[in-house]
Parts: C-alpha cells; structure tokens; sequence
C-alpha cells in the first residue's frame, strides 16, 4: 500500500498543478534517487528519473510507476522555465491524464475487500475536482457508467450492481475518492445541531432535547431519537467540517442517547 499513498499524493498533485494552468519543475526524491516532471501551462512536457529521459508517454508513466514505489518519497515544485529542449515529450499530455493513468495502475493490485472497507455505504457525489479532472479524459465504459451515477448520487455499495457498472466502475469510484473527486455529501443540519448545543448547555429536560411534550413515552422517544440522529450523527457533516464541530455533533448525540434512556426507564417504572 505504500506505492498507493505515494501515487496518491503524486496524483492529488497532479490535479491540482492542471488546475492551477502551472508552469515549472516538480522535483520528487526518494531512497536516495530523483526524478523531475517538467509543465508548461498544465501540460507535462518531460520527465526524467535516475537521469533516464522518456520520450514517450508509455516511458513515463512506467517511470512513474517505480517513482511510487520509492520509500519516503517528497515532492517539490519549482516554478522556473525550462532551460533546455532537447529532452521534452515527443507530445506533451495533460497533467490530469497522467494522474489518471498512474492512479489505475496504482489500484490494479488492490484488494476488493480493502476497497468496500474505506468506501462503506455512504453517499457519494462527483466533485468539482472530479469534473475538473474528466475533461478530455479516455474513460472506460464502466467508468463512464459510474460517473453518470456519481454526478446524482449514489450509495457506494449499490454501484458493483448498477447496469454497465461492476467491480471496475466499484474500484474507479475508489479511485476518486482517494483523489478527492469524489466526495460524500454532508447533509447534516447546522442550524438543528446548534440549537440542541444551546439546549444542552442550558441544562433542558430530556423530553425537550428529544423535542418531545412532557409526558410522551418510550416509544415516542425511540422514534424522535432516530429521526434526530439522522441528521446529527458526525458521519452526516462529512470528512471536511472541523474537528470541533465533529466533537460537538458526538456529545450532542450521546446526550440524545442519554435523553432516550431516560424517558424510557421512566416509562417502565
């Protein structure tokens, strides 16, 4: 899983230097060994590792397979010109096709269990990155399927059975994630979370924080939990929000949980 941390970081790069319209030098060290990538305009028009020069595109992006591969690798962009020409790219290529293609070969070897357990049943939506990235991107029939998807929403264990997708689109839709053009969506709901903040602190009953009338009962405060839970649980809010915010949302719900024991061992009493 190394080399996939390291192509990762390399690709998220990538992105966003093709983003940004970026010109210069990315220097990349490891294992005491150096490559460089050379942009103009988000273009990569060279590449060389060890001091071999590819010309080609399939030259470099096997180059860029053993560059993963190097322990502790460490990137650095220098923003300067190109002094010399005579080791550019026969054609140069789109920062954001290399990405994807180095991300594909990265993923190959990776096994489907280890994708289910990261991805998990959440709903994931296409990112402006992700749009980013797919301009102009050669893109495999179920890959285009699972974007026709992902740009509606989709939950990520349903996509292995959606029509022209499968275990590939499945690993693609992984693959996106991992860059950050795809993304679960945070649905949680601030202004609730903020308000049950203020309950709790002024010390508000339990049927209260379950919006609840005086005197309903266990059975009411089951059914107020699960509806509040669905929309406060830290999972709604993302991966994005701040840590304290994700605190917050988990001391809200504990209270809530709370709240609910309570009222349901009154009512059994």
């Amino acid at each position: 899983m190394e080399a996939l941390t390291s192509a990762t970081m390399l690709c998220r790069v990538l992105l966003g230097l093709d983003r940004a319209g970026a010109s210069g030098t990315l220097h990349l060290q490891g294992e005491g060994r150096t490559a460089t990538l050379s942009f103009e305009n988000s273009l990569v028009v060279g590449a060389n590792v060890d001091r071999r020069v590819a010309t080609s595109h399939r030259q470099m992006l096997e180059s860029l397979a053993r560059v993963c591969a190097w322990d502790g690798l460490v990137l650095r962009l220098v923003q300067e010109p190109l002094s010399t020409t005579w080791w550019k790219l026969r054609e140069p290529v789109p920062a954001r096709k290399v990405a994807l293609q180095v991300m594909r070969g990265a993923l190959r070897e990776v096994d489907t269990a280890a994708i289910r357990s990261d991805l998990g049943a959440a709903m994931y939506y296409l990112s402006e990155a992700g749009e980013a990235m797919l301009v102009g991107a050669e893109l495999r029939s179920e890959e285009t399927a699972v974007i026709f998807w992902l740009r509606r929403g989709i939950s990520a264990e349903d996509i292995p059975s959606l029509p022209g997708c499968g275990l590939r689109a499945y690993r693609f839709a992984w693959m996106l994630k991992l860059l950050r053009c795809a993304a679960p969506k945070a649905v949680g709901s601030y202004p609730l979370l903020l308000r049950k903040r203020r309950e709790m602190r002024r010390r508000a009953s339990a049927h209260a924080l379950l919006d609840l009338p005086e005197g309903a009962g266990g059975q009411d405060a089951r059914r107020a939990l699960r509806k509040l839970v669905r929309d406060l649980h830290p999972d709604r809010f993302g991966d994005s929000v701040p840590p304290a915010l994700r605190r917050a949302s988990g001391e809200i719900v504990t209270a809530l949980v709370d709240a609910e024991a309570r009222i349901a061992a009154g009512a059994a009493e």
